[in-house]
């Protein structure tokens, strides 16, 4: 039986987000989580393993808040299927910009470095990729793309998503925001009328 933890799971999970975005996978360390949080390297871990272990789940759990981030801003915006599309890039640009040393995402970041070696990279990233495009694909519906093909709704909304991945990567080379504002609005603009523009 696995024993209860004895600090802020919540709190050291943060932490390690936090690292292994700012210095990727490789170059973090368990002690780097010991110094930023104050728990000991032995409680991180009896609960986690090893360092791919915490990493895995402090993966996990940005990844499920990406996906949650995206859900919320694409369902949140009233409007055309072009609002909706506009409020979620927008939403993109600005966290890249919020972002210190524009550092881009965890998850595009950790399958650049990981993706090739770590199975869980891939399968953790690809669910939350999926629940993107979901949401996407629900709110386009709910915009009027109600009679449009599934094929082609989720080809559409898989570029949608690509076009914000390509804008994260963009800002981590220092191209301003309004740049790639200006790349987003082409892609919104060309969304075609079946998906409720």
């Amino acid at each position: 039986m696995a024993r209860p933890r004895r600090f802020d799971e919540q709190m050291v999970l943060d932490s390690a987000i936090e690292l292994f975005w700012s210095k990727g996978f490789d170059a973090a360390s368990i002690e780097d989580i010991s110094k930023s949080t104050g728990v000991g390297n032995g409680s991180i871990y009896a609960a986690y393993g090893n360092k791919l272990g915490l990493f895995l789940a402090a993966f996990e759990r940005y990844c499920e808040r990406r996906a949650r981030f995206i859900e919320e801003v694409v369902m949140s915006a009233d409007g055309s299927a072009r609002d909706a599309v506009g409020n979620f890039f927008e939403a993109v640009v600005a966290d890249c910009a919020s972002q210190p040393a524009r550092r881009g995402c965890l998850m595009i970041n950790s399958m650049a470095e990981l993706g090739h070696r770590v199975p869980e990279v891939v399968t953790i990233s690809g669910a939350a990729t999926g629940r993107m495009e979901k949401s996407l694909a629900d709110r386009l519906r709910k915009a009027g793309g109600k009679s449009v093909k599934e094929r082609e709704l989720s080809a559409l909304c898989a570029h949608l998503v690509l076009v914000s991945q390509g804008l994260i990567q963009l800002s981590r080379l220092g191209v301003p925001s309004e740049r790639l504002r200006e790349i987003a609005d082409v892609s919104r603009a060309s969304l075609p009328a079946y998906a409720g523009a």
